[in-house]
Order: C-alpha cells, then sequence, then structure tokens
C-alpha cells in the first residue's frame, strides 16, 4: 500500500475513481451501492478501489457477506498536509504582493518639484 504524494495523485487522476472518494467521503459503502450510484459496472467499480485501495487511499473490511469500502485516513492526510503546503505557498505570495503594491512610495530625490 502506497501513501507518496504522486500515486495518490495519479490515482484521483481518473473522474470515477474521484467519485467514489467523494461518495466514501460521506462513509463506508459496498461495491454495489457505489455501482449503483455511478454509471460504471460493478467490475469497473472493483478495479478503481483497487488503485484506490493500492495507492492508500482506500481500506476494505468484511461486513458479513460483504465488503465495506471507506476513506484511509493516512493516506487523505497525506494528501492534505501537501495541499496545505502549497496553499500555505500561495497565500504568502498574496500577502507579500498584496503588501508590496500597498507601500506607498517615497518620492525620488533626484527629480525636483515643479
Amino acid at each position: 500500500m502506497a501513501t507518496d504524494r504522486s500515486t495518490l495523485l495519479d490515482a484521483l487522476g481518473d473522474p470515477t475513481r474521484r467519485s467514489i472518494v467523494e461518495l466514501l467521503a460521506e462513509g463506508p459503502r459496498a461495491v454495489g451501492d457505489l455501482a449503483g450510484r455511478l454509471p460504471v459496472s460493478r467490475p469497473a467499480v472493483s478495479q478503481h478501489l483497487k488503485v484506490l485501495k493500492e495507492a492508500g487511499l482506500v481500506l476494505d473490511r468484511a461486513d458479513g457477506t460483504r465488503r465495506l469500502y471507506q476513506l484511509d485516513p493516512t493516506g487523505v492526510d497525506v494528501l492534505r498536509s501537501w495541499l496545505d503546503r502549497i496553499w500555505g505557498g500561495a497565500l504568502d505570495a498574496f500577502k507579500a504582493a498584496a503588501e508590496a503594491t500597498a507601500r506607498p512610495t517615497a518620492p525620488d530625490p533626484t527629480e525636483e518639484e515643479q
């Protein structure tokens, strides 16, 4: 099970997998439930879940005769930490740019007033 940022982002590169992650953010679900909410077959959902599990974004557990899938907090934390760093850097750059344009400029002493 991987939890490196690149693998996680690659797994989320597919729109169906992103939809699965969004559904799992609401709570654990079985393959049949996911397939009923997506425009893909149960076998396709299973394949997408396999990719998400191998990337470290999804966990599964037995629940009677079915398996329930849920988000893996470890993988989500890796993504969140990365996004927080990116967003923090963007906010710092925006603040610096805003402060630079808000500073009053001193008159150039070499220019004579008319």
